[in-house]
């Protein structure tokens, strides 16, 4: 086989390496996504692949990936994995494995696997990746736990595989505590599978151009990333920007503050004068709150270059031991996407002054809507799957926000015919609902109306996770805010959050909210409020009274 040149000094070539790199995280990405067994991660692709350099430290990334995990997987290598297991203590086959929240992604059911890629006898590079696993134990997936130890069975970082064989003892404690074994283990063993597929392409990769190690070709990408990233930033004024926003939480409503300050070439965030920790499953520990942070910030300052260590090096983030953002180890936070993935917003409204063109309207689909539904069918087996819903996304400055979209956390829905396979539901409708995407220039995305029906002959317990019921998404830079989310029971008011008890032949409605606008209303086009009313978005009444626009008024 003819060697490669690898000069990484030519933009050509360093380019070809850099897109191969990251083929190979999506070759992985295919791997685990077809032979994952849980819908969750199969539909809902709630999982990432990750490719680390020697010192863990972030390459190349999956092209369909979900922020909190990107930034999360190379954290807990470099703070967690790699010093807790050098490289003497490894041999070729071994596998490393932990679910602590505190070391991964701020959450039981979240498990990040670790596979050392050897070359001639020493670690060169990490495969990394984190799936969403169908089941932990404890009580189901839902945000009513007190502490941790109700929420389910945490393991350190172990080794999952010792020299390619399965850690039988670790498996086997993690199968008693589930109510998913077999679905468990075969989202592991997909994880297995996937790491292997990137340490077997990347090796391949080396030697095509004759090279031995990836931290010398990392350094080169991840210093460019890093250079642009702090080009960026020097285009903005130094200062300090604050914001606010108000959650639902449980009562009382969660506050979240932010102070984002730019000096030069850097910015730090300060979340100091949030709500306190909470006795309920949505606190945000630091790896899940600073992944948001470093997302909303690229976002605003270089979305087109693939993500990597040097993206994020100018960012970093603080907040109070205690607070909602930062709590203490023993809190629970299994529904910690309901107040992380309002981070992005947050930060956009300190922002928009700053980066007017560049901020969206806080968006309905953060957070994602879902329902853990749970329950045993006639033969005594146990069911048990989750299934999200997305509100709009905010109103953008050149376009209106997207319909039931899941910002920022970029998951899927689970097929509505794949869904009822696993449970006994039926899913009567998936509707846009008119006017609930808040009025600008450019609109909010809209929310959908779901309704869910229990067809089982037993009781279905439907865990459930929601947002903006009380206080709606706002918009940006005079946008108005959308609509607030719902949740009824057969029709009446529910509670939008926790334990919702079905008995055959009930139903659950789910409202989800729609994003903020951009921009005045009354700067919006005339042809867009023809074509809001031809497909039915907006109805004419809201456009009268929201837009000042009768039909067959001229442009």
């Amino acid at each position: 086989m003819e060697t490669l040149k690898a000069d990484l000094t030519d933009p050509i070539t360093l380019q070809v390496m850099w897109n191969r790199l990251i083929f190979i995280a999506d070759q992985a990405d295919t791997v685990l996504g077809r032979t994952a067994f849980s819908p969750i991660v199969r539909e809902n692709h709630d999982y990432v692949t990750v490719l680390l350099d020697s010192r863990g430290r972030a390459l190349a990334q999956c092209t369909w990936s979900i922020p909190v995990f990107i930034s999360s997987l190379p954290a807990a290598a470099q703070k967690h994995f790699l010093p807790t297991f050098t490289p003497d203590m490894l041999e070729e086959g071994d596998v490393l494995a932990t679910n602590d929240p505190e070391i991964g992604t701020g959450h039981l059911p979240d498990v990040t696997m670790i596979t050392p890629i050897w070359k001639n006898g020493k670690i060169i590079a990490y495969a990394g990746s984190i799936a969403h696993l169908p089941d932990i134990g404890g009580r189901p997936l839902h945000s009513e736990a007190v502490d941790i130890f109700e929420e389910g069975v945490r393991f350190p970082i172990v080794k999952l595989l010792k020299k390619g064989e399965p850690n039988r003892d670790v498996l086997a404690m993690i199968a008693a505590s589930v109510r998913l074994p077999t679905e468990v283990q075969g989202d592991l063993d997909s994880m297995v599978a996937a790491n292997n597929v990137m340490g077997r392409e990347l090796l391949r990769f080396l030697d095509e151009y004759g090279l031995d190690e990836v931290d010398t070709l990392a350094d080169v990408i991840q210093g460019l990333s890093e250079r642009q990233t702090r080009a960026a930033i020097r285009n903005w004024p130094n200062g300090t920007y604050r914001s606010e926003l108000t959650l639902d939480g449980y009562s009382p409503d969660v506050v979240l503050k932010a102070a984002v300050t730019v000096e030069d070439d850097r910015i730090h965030v300060d979340y100091t004068g949030s709500s306190a920790q909470v006795l309920n499953s949505i606190n945000c520990r630091t790896n899940y709150r600073y992944a948001h942070t470093a997302y909303a910030l690229k976002c605003l300052l270089d979305p087109e270059t693939p993500n990597n260590e040097g993206c994020i090096a100018p960012f970093t983030d603080e907040a109070p031991m205690g607070s909602i953002l930062n709590p203490q180890p023993w809190t629970a936070g299994n529904s910690r996407n309901l107040i992380g993935h309002a981070i992005p917003s947050l930060i956009f409204k300190a922002l928009e002054e700053v980066a007017p063109e560049g901020v969206i309207g806080d968006s309905g689909g953060a957070p994602i809507w879902a329902a853990n539904c749970v329950g045993q069918r006639a033969d005594g087996s146990q069911y048990g799957s989750v299934q999200n819903f997305h509100g709009g996304q905010g109103g953008r400055s050149d376009s209106d926000g997207l319909d039931t979209l899941s910002f920022p956390s970029n998951c899927k829905v689970t097929a509505v015919e794949m869904f009822e396979l696993v449970v006994p539901v039926l899913t009567h409708c998936k509707e846009l609902i008119p006017d609930s995407g808040g009025a600008g220039k450019y609109r909010g995305g809209l929310g959908q109306r779901a309704i869910l029906e229990n067809l089982g002959d037993s009781p279905m317990s439907i865990y459930l996770a929601s947002e903006r019921t009380r206080t709606p998404c706002f918009g940006v830079v005079g946008g108005q805010s959308g609509r607030k989310g719902v949740v009824l029971k057969n029709g009446a008011p529910h509670q939008p959050k926790g334990k919702v008890t079905l008995e055959k032949g009930d139903r659950l409605t789910l409202e989800t909210p729609g994003g903020g606008g951009w921009g005045a209303a009354e700067a919006r086009p005339v042809d867009l409020l023809r074509e809001d009313l031809r497909l039915g978005l907006v109805t004419a009444a809201a456009a009268a009274e929201t837009y000042g626009y009768e039909e067959g008024e001229e442009a």
